[in-house]
């Protein structure tokens, strides 16, 4: 069976959307079914993207008649949808009824809850899902520490203490951060420090201090984050997919939201699990990690309880639930 897969990626939207797509592609190949990948944004190369068949479209391409055109020309058995709340576009549940009347299966990932009636199944990387009030009594709805889609390689290791730390702030980097956090965490951390910054595929370039006391290091858009989450002993990091991955791999880590109180209840559901520390800005987020880096104990608990947490890479029951939907 065919699986045609719609997300999108580029400025503004980052790549968090593609990531988990990706890893979605690879739970179901793994599962005989055969994905291919329809990109809305700007052309990027990435090994594990390179895995699958995918195409590019413009990010002003028209998203409708671009998902009937693909579906129908690879002959779709199913198609998923994860899309930015954002850029979900009104004719979305005609589109849906269409493909549906076609004999097409439809599944939406992280969002489009308000076209339920016309989706087969909704999966929601969320520990914390809270069902709408108009969610009809009989929609097909997955969520739960299990139903983060993440890459399924991951070490077995304790974690240990070192120096090391990874700074992440997403693709765009949308809030500006690059201008304030370098200089932060050079003046905060200790100076054996060894600072890993990612410089997303859309985000502006990094504002180094002049003479920067730690060590720092650009990785200008890697092919991945795997290797860096591996070798990192601390991360910081904005709240999204990424620190979800972070702790999939059991990095100690210090998150915030830096776009006003939209993530505040996940994050406080977060601090709940006591699987991560969650401050409430960029200057409390550096304070908070120069702290952690001094407290190896707290660091082996965070570690430790992120990965218990996060048992199951989520693309398993993404792949087991799309099989099932021919049952």
């Amino acid at each position: 069976m065919t699986i045609l897969i719609f997300c999108q990626a580029g400025p503004g939207i980052g790549l968090g959307h593609l990531s988990r797509c990706i890893v979605a592609a690879g739970a179901l190949a793994d599962a005989g079914l055969a994905p291919r990948l329809l990109i809305q944004g700007p052309e990027l190369q990435r090994e594990d993207l390179e895995l699958f068949p995918h195409t590019f479209i413009p990010q002003d391409a028209p998203l409708l008649e671009a998902v009937a055109w693909a579906a129908k020309e690879t002959k779709a058995n199913a198609v998923v949808f994860d899309l930015q709340p954002r850029l979900v576009p009104a004719g979305m549940d005609l589109l849906l009824a269409g493909l549906r009347a076609a004999g097409r299966r439809t599944v939406a990932i992280d969002g489009m809850l308000e076209h339920a009636r016309n989706l087969d199944l909704m999966f929601i990387p969320s520990f914390r899902f809270t069902p709408p009030q108009d969610l009809p009594p009989d929609a097909n709805v997955l969520s739960g520490w299990d139903c983060y889609l993440l890459d399924p390689a991951r070490g077995t290791a304790d974690w240990r203490p070192g120096k090391r730390v990874l700074a992440l702030t997403g693709g765009s980097d949308i809030t500006g951060l690059g201008a304030t956090w370098p200089r932060l965490l050079d003046m905060a951390l200790p100076v054996d420090t060894k600072l890993d910054w990612v410089t997303g595929p859309y985000a502006p370039q990094p504002v180094w201090p002049a003479h920067p006391r730690i060590g720092m290091t650009n990785h200008q858009a890697p092919q991945g984050l795997s290797g860096l989450m591996a070798n990192a002993n601390y991360a910081l990091t904005i709240f999204g997919v990424s620190f979800f991955e972070l702790l999939w791999h059991g990095v100690p880590t210090v998150v915030f939201s830096p776009y006003g109180g939209k993530d505040d209840g996940e994050l406080a559901g977060v601090a709940a699990t006591k699987a991560a520390l969650v401050a409430s800005n960029e200057g409390e987020a550096v304070a908070m990690l120069h702290a952690l880096m001094a407290d190896g104990g707290q660091a082996l608990a965070l570690s430790r309880a992120a990965r218990q947490l996060l048992s199951t890479p989520g693309g398993e029951r993404f792949a087991r639930a799309v099989g099932e939907l021919w049952e």
